[in-house]
């Protein structure tokens, strides 16, 4: 494995759709650009797995918005990708951003373990398939770090899509914009749901892309010169996500969990509207 990753790519606000997109972005049109990535604020659940809603966007949906962001443009589109296919585009092209099942992919501790739709880049190498991945996580099953590994071809999963990406011209950057419906609903379906395990695992994925979505938010509005007091509210999601993560675990070993996460999810996502109020535009 070799490290990868440009530098400017802060990949431990990105999930695992936008972050693979970032290093293209950047790459292509200079650090920094993959921070308008988080130009939209988004607080929209819809239904989830066991009956439970989930901010998760569909992977095309949330890659095409995405490109859309940072000046790219998905090219030679494909559905339902083998890793022959894989092959034959990387073999037309510079690089190939792919979404497959992660339980599929030798790189990441999910491998055999947990199946997720989850992003990274191949190209053609003269020993195989060189692949690319810049997602940085702690998993149950150990970390995921940025790398680059070399592999068979046949050893990739296949892709649910494929596609490549080009640069947009006269490209502008994004305004600043939230989406937050009432979380009232939200809250009390985890709430009230009779699996409190299966609530516990589906709110670990939820508080961990909460969190992201919202330090990747405030790094764009930054970036964009805003001054934003966001520094204790988002330590405030970086505890609530941790301790969600560590009451899952606890849970799955039948130990009592804080009745406080549900609450604290609720004060937080209210909290969101002031916290990032979007400034009316001066020209």
């Amino acid at each position: 494995m070799t490290a990868t990753a440009a530098p400017s790519v802060r990949t431990g606000i990105l999930d695992c759709v936008q972050v693979n997109l970032a290093v293209i972005a950047d790459r292509r049109n200079g650090p920094g650009r993959h921070l308008a990535l988080g130009a939209r604020l988004r607080f929209l659940p819809r239904p989830g797995p066991d009956g439970l809603p989930t901010v998760d966007p569909s992977p095309e949906e949330h890659l095409r918005e995405g490109a859309a962001l940072v000046g790219l443009r998905p090219d030679a589109f494909a559905h339902r990708v083998p890793a022959d296919g894989l092959r034959a585009m990387a073999e037309r092209a510079s690089g190939v951003y792919a979404v497959a099942d992660s339980y599929d992919m030798p790189w990441l501790p999910y491998a055999g373990r947990a199946r997720m739709e989850h992003s990274f880049l191949v190209g053609a190498h003269r020993d195989g398939a060189e692949v690319e991945d810049a997602y940085d996580n702690e998993t149950a099953w150990g970390p995921a770090r940025p790398g680059r590994w070399t592999y068979p071809w046949e050893r990739l999963p296949a892709a649910s899509f494929a596609c490549t990406l080009s640069s947009v011209p006269e490209y502008r950057a994004p305004r600043p914009e939230l989406f937050l419906d009432d979380p009232a609903a939200y809250v009390e379906t985890y709430t009230a749901h009779p699996d409190r395990l299966a609530a516990l695992r589906r709110l670990t994925a939820e508080t961990w892309l909460l969190t992201r979505a919202r330090h990747l938010h405030a790094a764009y509005r930054e970036h964009l010169g805003e001054r934003l007091e966001a520094e204790e509210h988002l330590r405030r999601w970086d505890r609530l996500t941790a301790t969600v993560f560590i009451a899952q675990r606890r849970a799955e070993r039948g130990r009592p969990v804080p009745a406080t996460l549900l609450p604290e999810l609720a004060s937080l996502l209210a909290a969101d509207r002031e916290v990032f109020a979007v400034r009316p535009h001066r020209p």
